[in-house]
């Protein structure tokens, strides 16, 4: 790298993130005294954040880099998230919820239900599930009162969607709900599922696989 210096500080490291560099400093006459900054266009330094040891300076450098880059890849999700449905299978879409990205519940002047997005269904939905719903254009579509558990049931288990908490529901009130549901109209869905959390809770953890080495 080569050689800058700013308020009298030699620059040794740097990090690029995007369109933004971030840099760490040593003083020139107190070699204990250190600092991190932002930097543009490699002349314009700030937001300077100052130490007394290297190791706290090289982790808030890693740290500074890691945040920009939690920050430039939230403006890319939000970017290309999915709009939300313009249409339905049950009519012209009168109020849309969006559960969660690529998930919305829909309702129409005479129905309504969940759509979700194919390629997210396919990729998170248990193969029980996909079997519940029915294909319309770019979404699978779970319809409301008997289908639209399953769509919520697998989105709760994904840690996609939290049951609502709230006047009309207490805790663990919605999902029972849900469940009770599922048992009376998707038997062979709520079977499946149960059967794969069972066979989750028999595998070991990796813990105890390495002890019983």
């Amino acid at each position: 790298m080569d050689y800058r210096e700013n308020a009298g500080y030699i620059i040794t490291d740097s990090c690029h993130v995007g369109d933004s560099e971030f840099v760490l400093g040593v003083h020139l006459t107190a070699p204990q005294q250190f600092v991190t900054w932002k930097c543009t266009g490699r002349t314009d330094y700030y937001w300077g954040h100052y130490f007394s040891d290297l190791f706290s300076a090289q982790k808030d450098l890693v740290a500074r880099a890691q945040e920009e880059v939690q920050c430039l890849e939230e403006q890319r999700q939000n970017a290309i998230a999915p709009e939300a449905p313009p249409y339905s299978p049950w009519g012209n879409v009168q109020e849309c919820e969006t559960l969660c990205p690529g998930v919305y519940s829909v309702s129409t002047p005479g129905h309504g239900g969940i759509m979700v997005r194919r390629e997210l269904a396919e990729k998170v939905f248990r193969k029980e599930a996909l079997n519940c719903g029915f294909t319309e254009g770019a979404y699978l579509c779970f319809e409301e009162d008997c289908d639209e558990p399953v769509a919520l049931r697998e989105l709760m288990d994904k840690g996609m969607y939290q049951a609502p908490v709230n006047e009309h529901f207490a805790p663990g009130a919605y999902e029972a709900l849900i469940n009770d549901s599922l048992q009376t109209f998707h038997a062979a869905y709520w079977q499946a599922r149960e059967k794969t959390l069972a066979e989750k809770a028999q595998l070991p953890k990796k813990k105890d696989r390495g002890e019983a080495r």
